[in-house]
Order: C-alpha cells, then structure tokens, then sequence
C-alpha cells in the first residue's frame, strides 16, 4: 500500500468579513461557508501504520460502509443553529436548512420568533439572497464572493455533502494510508481524490462504523479544515451527525452546529430565488 507523503502547516487560510449595508448577511453565508471549510492548528493525531492484515480489513469495512451510504438520500432537511465566536464577537445563527447533494442549498435565517429575516440559496457556481427587512435581493457568483473574502477556490470547489452528512463516498483503491489513533480512538484513513487536488483524513471508529474527525489538506499540504462530528442519530439506512464542531482556529474562533428535526430524502431538489417584487436588486459579477 503507497503511503502518502506527509506535509503538514499549522497555518489556516484566513477570511474577512466587509462592512457593508447588509453585512449580516454576507456574514451568514460567510459563517455557513466557514463551518464547512475552517480549520485549526494541532498535532499529528495519529501515530505508526496498521499492519498488513488490520489494514485490509479496514478496506474491506470500507467498502462495505460505502455502498451503504450510496442507498442513503442525497437531499437533507432540518433545524439549524451555528454559533460563532471569536475574542471579538458572538454571535447565534437560526433557521431552516434545505441541502441537495452534491452542493445546493438553501438557507432561511430566523429571528427568535420564528419569522424569516433572510434567505440564501445556491450552489458552488452562484448565490442569491433576499433579505425580508430591507425588501432587498442580491445575486452573484460564488468565486465573486469568495474572491472578496479571501475564500480559497480550494473550498469552494470541495464536497461539501460529505462535510455536512459525515460520510464518505470513496472506495478503498483511494486510501494512501492507515494508522493507528494516537488516542485510541480507531483509526486514520488517508484517502486521495483523483479528482479534487489535496488529501482527506478520516478517523474512522471501527466498531460504530463512522467517521468521527475529518482533517483535509489543499494541494500544497496545508491543513484547511479540521472537523468533529457527534450525536449520530439513524436515518433508514443512514447516519447522520447531528453536532458538528470546528475548534481550535485561527485568531481563538470556534464554530459548533446543532442539526434538530433531521429528515434525509431521495427527492432531488433545486433552490432557485427570485426577486420578490417591489425589492431593490443588485448583481454582482
């Protein structure tokens, strides 16, 4: 088995947030980007290679949970809280998510009161946002976005079905590597995407059969991500994490998702806004 190459920084790639008439928004996709994409700075977690035969019964585990998880629905559903802090700032996000495999969404932030304050769509390619208060619609591409906020196109180009759901599509031919938790905790599973540039590292607990961290590297070696999935609840034939955290940032942020009234389907769906009329527009590039 080829190992892979270890190349570690204990740098993130860092974003901004501009001030601007609707910053809460442009803040509330930033935050659901960077709850996908933030990582943070630790050590290797895990230590020596599996042997042989360990390793091979961990390819064979893998391919059976990959099957498993390709019968699971592409689209999920349910109550969302992400809460963002950082030395400067606290701040709760609310609402209802709608996510379609492989990177549509749909997003409508509430207040405490369940009343809709803002609602973003989109895709990897483009968003849309209407914000109820204002009566304001705004447009544009997502490299657009990421560009004024120093987004990496790494991220944005990454899968982020995987991200949110836990899981973990690719087979066995795709792992680099396998070693042992320095915890204890299972093992690590390098694997490489022919695909999409970089690596992933999965902690992969054996006898409850999921991944409970997942660390990614860009193509450069770069840690961008770092995430911890708990509270896994079964779906059907699936499994979904229901708390998702992000710690140990740069700057001291942390990020935590609380999923609530979960519900996963085979019902492919498309999230498309329109400007309601009577709002002012505004496209960006």
């Amino acid at each position: 088995m080829r190992k892979a190459k270890q190349r570690y920084n204990k740098k993130s790639m860092p974003w901004k947030t501009e001030t601007s008439l609707f910053t809460q928004g442009k803040q509330t996709l930033l935050f659901l980007l960077a709850a996908f994409w933030l990582g943070g700075c630790a050590g290797k977690p895990w230590t020596e290679p599996l042997g042989d035969a360990g390793a091979d019964a961990v390819t064979q585990q893998v391919d059976t949970l990959v099957a498993r998880d390709a019968r699971c629905g592409g689209t999920l559903e349910g109550d969302l809280v992400l809460f963002y802090e950082s030395p400067l700032e606290k701040k709760a996000l609310r609402g209802f998510l709608q996510f379609s495999m492989p990177s549509l969404y749909k997003f409508v932030m509430t207040n405490p009161f369940g009343q809709p304050l803002l609602v973003i769509a989109g895709d990897q390619n483009s968003f849309q946002a209407i914000y109820t208060l204002q009566k304001y619609y705004l447009a544009g591409s997502l490299r657009s976005f990421g560009l004024r906020n120093n987004i990496p196109e790494y991220f944005l180009k990454s899968d982020w079905g995987s991200l949110l759901t836990g899981r973990n599509l690719l087979p066995s031919q795709a792992i680099t590597d396998i070693r042992k938790d320095r915890n204890g905790k299972g093992v690590w599973l390098t694997f490489q995407n022919k695909d999409r540039p970089g690596v992933a590292h999965l902690l992969f607990d054996r006898e409850k059969e999921i991944f409970i961290e997942r660390i990614l590297e860009n193509g450069r070696g770069q840690k961008v991500a770092e995430i911890s999935y708990g509270d896994w609840v079964t779906l059907g034939e699936c499994r979904q994490p229901l708390d998702i955290s992000i710690a140990g940032l740069d700057y001291g942020t942390d990020i935590h998702i609380k999923l609530a009234n979960v519900h996963i389907s085979d019902e492919k769906k498309t999230y498309r806004l329109q400007p309601p009329p009577g709002f002012s527009q505004q496209f960006m590039p």
